[in-house]
């Protein structure tokens, strides 16, 4: 009789497919990572811990496809629900790592300055208007069948806020349906 291994099924003493035990490091990686920390809000240097998000299929304001991120912030002064949207304009697919940079002064209009999106800055989430971001995400990927990850650096134009952090965002909603 064969004499039990590292890795090896304890109930059935044989030897766990290497897929098998990727599999379950996996799930177990995204059962306890994905709880991450609140954004800090500061001018720190290094990135700090992954921060919660979500992103959402949505759509660009000239009714082109897009994506929003949304990254809840922990605390700002003088915000109530303090929150960073990134909207990526398009339907892009970035299988590898990918920056894109924000100058503020995109044309939400869809015009030859739109850029490839925007990022804004929310005191109160949905209640207080907007103020458009300065700076630059960048992903690992982005996939519409998988988690996203990435970091950003932000300012507001007048250059009185800074933020800076990583984030994991989980999909908020399914790809609208298309009616031709």
């Amino acid at each position: 009789m064969r004499q039990p291994q590292q890795g090896d099924d304890p109930v059935n003493n044989r030897p766990i497919p290497e897929r098998s035990r990727l599999t379950v490091a996996l799930v177990a990686w995204l059962l306890l990572c994905p709880t991450g920390s609140p954004v800090r809000v500061a001018d720190a240097q290094t990135v700090g811990p992954l921060d919660q998000a979500t992103i959402f299929f949505s759509f660009a304001p000239w009714d082109g496809a897009a994506y929003d991120i949304e990254i809840p912030l922990e605390h700002v002064e003088g915000a109530a629900q303090p929150n960073i949207r990134i909207n990526i304009w398009g339907y892009p697919d970035f299988p590898g790592p990918k920056t894109l940079h924000f100058s503020g002064k995109e044309d939400a209009g869809g015009g030859p300055l739109r850029g490839d999106g925007r990022a804004l800055f929310q005191a109160d989430l949905n209640k207080s208007m907007p103020e458009r971001l300065v700076g630059e995400v960048s992903f690992k990927s982005l996939r519409n069948d998988s988690p996203v990850s990435g970091t950003y650096e932000f300012a507001t134009l007048d250059g009185k806020r800074k933020f800076k952090g990583s984030f994991l965002a989980a999909w908020g909603n399914k790809p609208a349906k298309a009616i031709r």
